[in-house]
C-alpha cells in the first residue's frame, strides 16, 4: 500500500479541476496557422470518452458538418448521466449535468429554437426535483430548458412557472421592507442566462433591467445599479451574441460617455461590412476578468461567454488572429478544457502578430505553463497502476520541458510558473510510488538543483534514509529549514514535518538523545498551532494526527490516543488520520491501540474500502501473534470485499489471504505487477512468522525491500521486523538501531 499521499500532506497538489485526457499535437510553427483540432473517441463509454469529446467538441468551428453529429453523442450521454443522477436523487448532480448540456450550444445556436423532447422532459424532472427545495437558480435553468426544447404546450407551461417565479419574488419583496430585494429576479436571470443564453432568458433579463430603470425613475427608488443599465442590457445581449440588439438598445437609452464609448465600440468592432479584429480585440479586453476580480460567478460566466463569442466572430473571419487564439484559449481554460486550451495558446503564441500586450502576454506564457502541467498531472493521475502508461507520461513531460526551452529563450529574466521543477517533482512521484528510487532521485535532483522546494527535499531525506545513507538523509532534510517560506504557517508545516523526518533519521542513527530533541522540538511547534483557536479543521485534524505520532515515539501512549481520538471525531473520513498511528501501533505491538484505531476506521463511512483491508490483515495478524481473536468487524469487511463482485480483484485476493482462504504461496503466485509482489511477501512473511519459521518470515521481509516500493507502508513496516529480527509478540519500545541495506 503506498505510503506517500499520505505522509507527504504538503505535494503539490496542482489545481483540483477534473481532467481527463485527450490525445492533442504540440503547437504548430510560425507561419500560416492551421485551425486547431482534436480527435474525438468513435464512441463515449465513460468519463475519459466524454472529456476527449468534449475538448474536440469545443474546437470545431459552428459550420463544421460533423459537429452536429458529435453534438448528438454528448447529449446522450449527459442525458443519460442526469436521468440516473434523478434516479439516484442527486439533485446537484443532475443540475451539473444541465449545466453540461447548455454548453452544447453556442448563443447564436440557439437562437433559432429547435424542440428536443428527451431534453424538455429531463428537463421539467429536474425543476420538479429542485423546485420544492427553494432552489431558484436550478429551477430558473431548468425551467429555461424546457421552454426552449419544448413544443409550444410545453414551453407555455414554463413561461408559466417562470411567472409564479417572478410572482413569488415579487410579493417577497413586500415582506422585506428592502426595496432592493426585487434585483433578486435580475440575480437569478443573470446566473442562467450566463450559463444558457437563450432567446427567452435574454427577453426577460433585459426587460427586468428596464423596469428596475424605470422604477428608479418614477419612484425614486434607490438601486446603484440603475445607473448602468445600459451598459447590464447591452452585456446580455452580448451574452448572446446579438451586438446589434445591444447597440440598438443603448441607442434607445440616456448613456453616460463610458457606456456611449463602448457602445460606438461594439458598433465599430462587429457591424461593419467586415468584423474588425483589432476593434474586437479592443472590445474582448473589456470584458476579460482580471485575474484579482472580486465580481460573482454568474457575471464571470457572463464575461466569459461573451468574450467566447467574439473570439469565435474574429476567427471566423481572420483564423491566424493571435488575440482571438489567446482569448478562446483563456475561455477553455476557464471551463477546465485543457487540451484544447493548449491549442489555442499554442495557436496564439505562433502567430505572427502580437496577441497581447507584454505584461499580459508573460501572464499568458505562465497560464499555459499551468495547462501543461496540469496536463502532466494528467497523465500521471490516469496511468496510475498502468504498468504500460510510461509512455504517456513521458510524452507529457517532453512537451513540459519543451515549453520551458521556448519560454527561458523568450522571456530570459521573468521566468514562468509553475517551473520545471514542479513539472519533474510531479514525474519523481510517480517513479517513488512505482518503486523506481534511482529515477525519482535524480528527478528530484535536478528540481533542487533548478529551484530547492522543500517537498523535493524531504523525498530525497526520506530515499536515502530507506537506503540507509543516514548523512545524506540528514543533510537534505536539515535544508529545509533553510528554505525561504513567504507564508508563516507554511514554515511551520514544513519545520515540524523535517524535524519528525530529523527524529526518526536519529533513531535509525542510534542516537536516541538527537532524536527525542526534534521530537520535542515538533512538539513544541505543534503546541503552538493547536492552541491557535482560529485554525481551520482540516490543518487542526493533520496537526492532531503528527502531535499523536510525536506521542508515540515518545511512548506517550494516552497521550498519542487522546489525540488520535480527538482528530477521528473532526474527519472520520481521512486516511492520513487512522494509517501512520495504526502503523506504530501494529509494529510496536500495541494491540489495544491497534483494535481502537482499526474499529474507529471501519466504522467511518468515509474510510476507503481498498485501504481498510489493509488496515484489517495488519491487525488481524497481531492478534493471530498475540493470542487473541480477530477482530470482528475486520473479518466482516474482509468478507464483504470477496463477496461484492465490483471489488478490485488485487483487494479481493488479499481479502481471502486474510480469512485463510488463500495461503501465502498462493498469495504470492497470484501477484503480478511489482507492487502485488511486494505486499505478497510482506503478508506472506507475516504467515510464516506466525507458523515458527522466523528465518523464512525475514527472508520474505527482505524480498520486500528488494522491491524497492519504498514509499509503501508494506517497505516501512519490513525495514522495522527486520532491524529488530522479530515480528513482536508483545508491546515493544522503540528502539534504536541502523536500518538494513534495502
Amino acid at each position: 500500500m503506498p505510503r506517500w499521499p499520505v505522509l507527504l500532506r504538503r505535494a503539490p497538489v496542482l489545481l483540483s479541476l477534473a481532467l481527463l485526457t485527450a490525445s492533442a499535437c504540440v503547437g504548430p510553427q510560425k507561419g500560416k496557422l492551421e485551425t486547431p483540432s482534436l480527435e474525438a473517441p468513435a464512441q463515449l463509454s465513460d468519463l475519459d470518452d466524454f472529456a476527449a469529446a468534449r475538448n474536440a467538441f469545443a474546437l470545431m468551428p459552428v459550420g463544421d458538418p460533423q459537429r452536429a453529429a458529435l453534438r448528438e453523442q454528448l447529449r446522450d450521454y449527459v442525458v443519460g448521466y442526469v436521468d440516473e443522477a434523478l434516479g439516484q436523487d442527486r439533485s446537484e448532480a443532475a443540475i451539473a449535468g444541465l449545466e453540461q448540456l447548455c454548453e452544447l450550444w453556442t448563443a447564436s445556436e440557439l437562437q433559432q429554437p429547435r424542440p428536443d423532447p428527451a431534453i424538455a422532459e429531463l428537463a421539467g424532472r429536474v425543476y420538479a426535483s429542485v423546485a420544492p427545495a427553494g432552489d431558484e437558480h436550478s429551477a430558473l435553468l431548468a425551467l429555461a430548458l424546457q421552454q426552449h426544447f419544448g413544443d409550444a404546450q410545453t414551453s407555455a407551461e414554463a413561461e408559466a412557472g417562470y411567472a409564479q417565479l417572478q410572482d413569488w419574488i415579487e410579493r417577497s419583496e413586500g415582506f422585506t421592507g428592502d426595496p432592493r430585494y426585487g434585483a433578486l429576479l435580475d440575480r437569478l436571470l443573470e446566473d442562467a442566462s450566463s450559463v444558457f443564453p437563450s432567446p427567452f432568458l435574454t427577453r426577460e433579463l433585459t426587460g427586468s433591467y428596464l423596469a428596475q430603470f424605470r422604477r428608479a425613475q418614477t419612484e425614486g427608488v434607490s438601486d446603484p445599479r440603475t445607473a448602468y443599465t445600459g451598459y447590464l442590457v447591452a452585456r446580455a445581449h452580448l451574452r448572446a451574441d446579438d451586438p446589434a440588439a445591444a447597440v440598438a438598445a443603448m441607442e434607445q437609452m440616456e448613456i453616460d460617455e463610458a457606456a456611449e464609448a463602448l457602445r460606438e465600440l461594439i458598433r465599430d468592432a462587429t457591424l461593419g461590412a467586415e468584423p474588425s479584429p483589432p476593434d474586437i480585440a479592443q472590445l474582448m479586453r473589456e470584458f476579460l476578468p482580471a485575474p484579482d476580480h472580486q465580481l460573482p460567478p454568474s457575471i464571470v460566466r457572463q464575461s466569459w461567454g461573451i468574450v467566447d463569442n467574439l473570439a469565435r466572430m474574429a476567427l471566423a473571419d481572420a483564423p491566424d488572429d493571435a488575440p482571438a487564439h489567446l482569448a478562446r484559449g483563456r475561455v477553455l481554460r476557464y471551463r477546465g478544457l485543457v487540451p484544447a486550451a493548449i491549442l489555442h495558446y499554442e495557436q496564439a503564441f505562433a502567430a505572427k502578430g502580437p496577441a497581447t500586450d507584454r505584461e499580459d502576454l508573460h501572464l499568458a506564457w505562465s497560464e499555459l505553463a499551468g495547462l501543461l502541467q496540469l496536463e502532466l498531472e494528467d497523465a500521471v493521475r490516469t496511468t496510475q497502476g498502468d504498468p504500460e502508461g510510461d509512455a504517456q507520461v513521458d510524452a507529457a513531460l517532453e512537451r513540459v520541458q519543451g515549453f520551458h526551452e521556448r519560454a527561458a529563450k523568450a522571456w530570459p529574466l521573468r521566468p514562468v510558473s509553475p517551473g520545471l521543477n514542479v513539472a519533474w517533482m510531479t514525474v519523481a512521484l510517480r517513479d517513488f510510488d512505482r518503486g523506481r528510487p534511482d529515477q525519482a532521485e535524480s528527478l528530484l535532483s535536478q528540481a533542487v538543483q533548478l529551484e530547492p522546494h522543500p517537498l523535493a527535499l524531504s523525498l530525497l531525506g526520506t530515499i536515502a534514509l530507506r537506503r540507509g545513507q543516514l548523512e545524506v538523509a540528514r543533510d537534505r532534510v536539515s535544508s529545509i529549514s533553510e528554505l525561504p517560506f513567504p507564508d508563516q504557517l507554511d514554515r511551520y508545516d514544513w519545520q515540524i514535518q523535517s524535524q519528525m523526518q530529523l527524529a526518526e533519521i536519529e533513531r535509525f542513527a542510534d542516537d536516541p538523545g538527537a532524536s527525542v530533541e526534534h521530537l520535542r522540538e515538533a512538539l513544541r511547534q505543534l503546541n503552538t498551532l493547536i492552541a491557535y483557536p482560529g485554525l481551520a479543521a482540516p490543518q487542526r485534524v493533520d496537526y492532531l494526527t503528527r502531535r499523536a505520532q510525536v506521542f508515540f515515539a515518545l511512548g506517550e501512549l494516552e497521550l498519542a490516543m487522546k489525540d488520535f481520538r480527538a482528530a477521528h471525531n473532526i474527519a472520520p473520513g481521512r486516511a492520513s488520520t487512522y494509517s501512520p498511528v495504526l502503523i506504530f501501533a501494529v509494529t510496536h505491538g500495541h494491540l489495544g491501540q491497534a483494535r481502537e484505531i482499526l474499529s474507529a476506521a471501519l466504522g467511518s463511512e468515509g474510510t476507503d474500502d481498498e485501504l481498510a483491508v489493509y488496515y484489517a490483515l495488519w491487525v488481524i495478524d497481531l492478534c493471530a501473534r498475540q493470542g487473541a481473536p480477530a477482530p470482528e468487524d475486520a473479518q466482516a469487511h474482509l468478507a464483504a470485499l470477496v463477496e461484492n463482485p465490483e471489488s478490485d480483484p488485487w483487494s479481493q485476493t488479499l481479502a481471502r489471504h486474510g480469512l485463510g482462504q488463500l495461503d501465502g504461496d498462493a498469495l504470492i503466485a497470484a501477484a503480478g505487477q511489482t507492487r502485488q509482489r511486494s505486499e505478497a511477501f510482506f503478508y506472506a512473511g507475516l504467515q510464516r512468522w506466525r507458523g515458527g519459521e522466523a528465518e523464512a518470515s525475514l527472508e520474505l521481509m527482505r524480498k520486500v525491500l528488494e522491491a524497492q516500493m519504498i514509499g509503501d507502508f508494506e517497505y516501512e513496516m519490513a525495514q522495522s521486523y527486520l532491524r529488530w529480527q522479530e515480528l513482536p509478540k508483545a508491546p515493544r519500545a522503540v528502539e534504536m538501531a541502523t536500518p538494513p541495506a534495502p
